[in-house]
Parts: structure tokens; C-alpha cells; sequence
């Protein structure tokens, strides 16, 4: 390991400061002792120990829905579709006094915000959604098979088909620039509306709680029935009943006849929807190419999205605390640690980029992360965003982690220096204080990066580690 060694020295003089020519100076506030601070910077290249890892039996539970199907030469082939219970809303929304004459139809709507999707926007694809007749289970992973939770040759099972696109290009010129999503619509015949409606009006209780809904409805499955060439990220769907009231307005001209017009006037209500509160989970098939596996086996670190392969190293912490320890004193402070990574895209025709956001998690704790949703906590869980301009990933906040393995005193082992690096969805919140005007952002959210395929080429062979830290030594 080669170490690039910066040293500043800064010296603590006894002598006191002149401020005046006035020959009575006190000598109060000079220094009490004499020596020297030392910071040092230790900027490491080094070789860090990687291999990567088939991500099999993930959790696959996510807000974002993946929706299609993808065949790239150099990244494989991935087919996706997703289960999800059902949000309902506690009220029906219709008044009473409206007749079941006026309730015209139903319609389940699919939302993919534009430019969330990976491929061709413009090829013909078509879904089928089905009727869960199981419940769904907190523990459900990517590799569910969704045949156990549906019965295909039950008619009532069905409920609908439709062919869509995810292109925008058919709107007109106000529509386009102001939709943010494509809308995939299914219509549903009129007598699921009615039934829908009656069941508000005679069970209402019966929607009142996400759980209390979901045993008599315990949600969807949406499958990619037909098409190949993209991949859409679905937000969020929901099933829109639309019924009509009537407004009549009398006029009269000026002979005096009074003419009275009525007019229909057409409405609608969101009764079920996706939510984060109930759960929602993707079915992945990732085949992935020759070209990826070649680059697994021959020992290089890749990383893929939605799951495929993710990457363990083996921090140098215990080369970190050797050099430390050859010049720390009874006065020593670790500043900071911090690791950069390089990182490359995987050439390819289909726009398939580098994950955003990767996690650094310890190799032991890293399925207890994500079962139990926690956050990065800058002890044993670190995240990093891509950097556009360096073309890597700095984890930058490694500095308590280090101070807790010097302080222990114990003997360095596997477990601590074991780290799995896998690709995350960060959520963050912002909170402005009203006073000072100063923004604070605040990470929310930590979960597996099923929002797009990515492919991520880290070099870890040439991972950047600095390590600064200071000692002062008293004459």
C-alpha cells in the first residue's frame, strides 16, 4: 500500500504577543506551554478487496412498481410485474341521493411518470390484472410465484386487459407539456361500478381499515402479458368510479318565454388506490447476459439493478489503525475518514446508467437492514450518492466507525471490516427554519433501488481512502 503523507505544523509559542509599544505589557494570555499540533493527511490509493455477489430472495416491497419487459445484449434479459393490495377510502364519495341509474362506469388508471422508463417508449405492449384470492405476506420477496396467490381458470379472477404504449407523442401540444405522467387506462364493465357502489352503501364499515378491506379483497396482480422493449416504473393506480348529476338553469328572451335547458354533468371518485401504507411488492426475472456474468467472474466488481449482482469489499481498517498507531501520541484526534470509489457505466444501446445512490452496510447486518427498514446511521451503514463529475461514489462520513475500532482496543476481526455495497432508493426530506432561512435535509427513507435496471462497474482496485487526523505534542 502506498501512502501519500502531508504534515502541517503549527507551533505554540511562550512568548507573549505584542499589541502596543507600550513597555508595561502583562503577559497574561500568553501560552502555558510550547510544543507543536501536527495534522496529518493520509491519502490512501489502495487496492481494496471486492467480489461480487448473486442477489437472490431480495425484498422486493417498494413504492415504485416495475412494469414490462427488456431484452439488452449486454445486460440480459428482465421481465417485471407487481402485487399490491389495495388502499380504500373510508367514504364513498357519491352522494346518497344519487340513483344507481346515474353511475355510468369504472376504470382502473396505472401512472408512470415520464421518463421512468428504460427502452423503446413507443413499443405496443399489453397487461393483464387478476384478482388475489390469498392474502398477501410482510415477508414477500422478488421471486414470489404469483400463480399461488391467483387461480387463473376462475373467471371471476379476471378483471381485465389492455394495450398501451408509454409515449406521450399522441397529446396534444398543452397536454404534453403539462402531463407528468402517461396514463394507462383499463375500462371495467358497468357492473363493477354498481357492485362497488352497493357494497359502499350496504357494508360500510367494511373499508374503513386497509385490513379490514384486504380479507375480503386482498388486492391485484398486474402482469406484463404481451410486448417486449420497455420497462415502465409504475407510481401509483387507482380504480375511478364515474357517475353524472343533472344542473337545470331557465333563461328568458326577450319575448318572455322562459326556456329551460338540463345539462349532464359528469364526475368521478377514487375509491381504491396504491399506498404507502398497504403492500406492494415486484416480481422480478432477471436473466442476466454472458457479458455480466464474465465481468462477476473475472473478479471485477459489478453491481445490478433490479437485483443481479451487488458487490462485498473488505475495508482496510486494519491497515488504517497500523499507520495510525505508529504516530499517535496521548493527544491525538481523528478528524475524518473518508473513501471514494471510481465508477463506470457498462456501454449499452438502451440508456441503462450507474445506480444513484449506493449503501455501505456491514456484510452481517445487511438483511436485518433492509427487514427492518432502517437508515443509514454513519456507525455501521453509510450511504453514497453518484458523483457526476469524479465518476465514482465518495462515502465521506467513515470517521466515527474508525474512532469506535481505535477506542474499543479489541483485536480486529472479519465481521468489522466486511461490508456489503448495494444499490439503494434514498429518500430525503427538507426543512426550512422559518428564522435563519437555513434548509436541513433530513433522510427519510432507505430502501432496495427497484425504480430502474442499472448496471455499475465500480474499480474498486483504485478506491481512494483519506485519513486525517492531528497530535499535539507538549515541550
Amino acid at each position: 500500500m502506498k501512502i501519500k503523507h502531508l504534515a502541517t505544523v503549527l507551533f505554540l509559542s511562550c512568548a507573549p504577543i505584542l499589541v502596543s509599544c507600550q513597555d508595561d505589557l502583562s503577559s497574561q494570555g500568553s501560552s502555558l506551554v510550547s510544543g507543536e499540533v501536527t495534522i496529518t493527511v493520509d491519502s490512501i490509493p489502495t487496492f481494496v478487496e471486492a467480489r461480487s455477489v448473486v442477489y437472490d430472495g431480495y425484498d422486493a416491497r417498494s413504492t415504485s412498481r416495475l412494469l414490462g419487459r427488456i431484452n439488452v445484449p449486454e445486460y440480459g434479459t428482465l421481465s417485471c410485474s407487481f402485487l399490491s393490495q389495495l388502499y380504500p377510502s373510508p367514504v364513498l364519495g357519491i352522494n346518497d341521493t344519487i340513483p344507481e341509474a346515474d353511475i355510468d362506469s369504472m376504470r382502473l388508471i396505472i401512472s408512470v411518470p415520464r421518463g421512468s422508463l428504460t427502452g423503446d417508449s413507443l413499443a405496443p405492449q399489453q397487461l393483464k390484472v387478476w384478482r388475489l384470492n390469498r392474502q398477501l405476506y410482510s415477508s414477500i420477496t422478488n421471486d414470489i410465484n404469483p400463480a399461488d396467490y391467483y387461480d387463473a381458470s376462475d373467471p371471476s379472477a379476471f378483471v381485465g386487459a389492455t394495450t398501451y404504449t408509454l409515449s406521450a407523442l399522441c397529446k396534444n401540444d398543452s397536454a404534453f407539456f403539462k402531463d407528468k405522467n402517461i396514463g394507462i387506462r383499463l375500462n371495467l364493465p358497468r357492473e363493477a361500478a354498481l357492485e362497488t357502489v352497493r357494497s359502499y352503501r350496504a357494508n360500510p364499515e367494511l373499508f374503513q381499515w386497509p385490513q379490514t378491506f384486504a380479507q375480503s379483497f386482498p388486492g391485484l396482480y398486474i402482469e406484463q402479458s404481451f410486448g417486449n422493449g420497455c420497462i415502465g416504473s409504475v407510481s401509483n393506480f387507482g380504480f375511478y368510479v364515474y357517475y353524472h348529476t343533472y344542473k337545470t338553469e331557465s333563461s328568458k328572451d326577450s319575448q318572455g318565454t322562459v326556456t329551460t335547458t338540463t345539462t349532464a354533468i359528469r364526475d368521478s371518485v377514487c375509491l381504491f388506490s396504491s399506498a404507502p401504507e398497504v403492500l406492494s411488492s415486484n416480481v422480478i426475472d432477471l436473466r442476466l447476459s454472458d457479458n455480466i456474468r464474465n465481468l462477476a467472474e473475472s473478479g471485477k466488481s459489478v453491481i445490478t439493478t433490479p437485483g443481479g449482482y451487488f458487490t462485498d469489499i473488505v475495508f482496510p481498517a486494519k491497515e488504517i489503525i497500523e499507520k495510525y498507531k505508529q504516530n499517535a501520541s496521548m493527544i491525538t484526534v481523528v478528524s475524518a475518514l473518508s473513501m471514494h470509489i471510481p465508477a463506470s457505466e457498462i456501454a449499452n444501446d438502451f440508456g441503462i446508467s450507474v445506480a444513484p445512490y449506493l449503501l455501505m452496510v456491514k456484510k452481517s447486518e445487511r438483511e436485518e437492514f433492509f427487514a427492518k427498514n432502517k437508515l443509514p446511521d454513519q456507525l455501521t451503514s453509510f450511504y453514497a450518492k453518484y458523483d457526476e463529475e469524479r465518476k465514482g461514489y465518495s462515502f465521506d462520513s467513515l470517521r466515527q466507525y474508525i474512532v469506535n475500532l481505535i477506542t474499543s482496543g479489541k483485536e480486529i476481526t472479519d465481521e468489522d471490516v466486511e461490508f456489503s455495497i448495494v444499490p439503494v432508493e434514498i429518500t430525503t426530506e427538507s426543512v426550512e427554519n422559518t428564522y435563519t432561512g437555513t434548509v436541513t435535509t433530513y433522510t427519510v427513507g432507505c430502501s432496495t433501488y427497484l425504480v430502474k435496471p442499472t448496471m455499475t462497474l465500480l474499480d474498486t482496485d483504485n478506491a481512494i481512502i483519506n485519513f486525517t487526523y492531528s497530535k499535539q505534542e507538549i515541550e
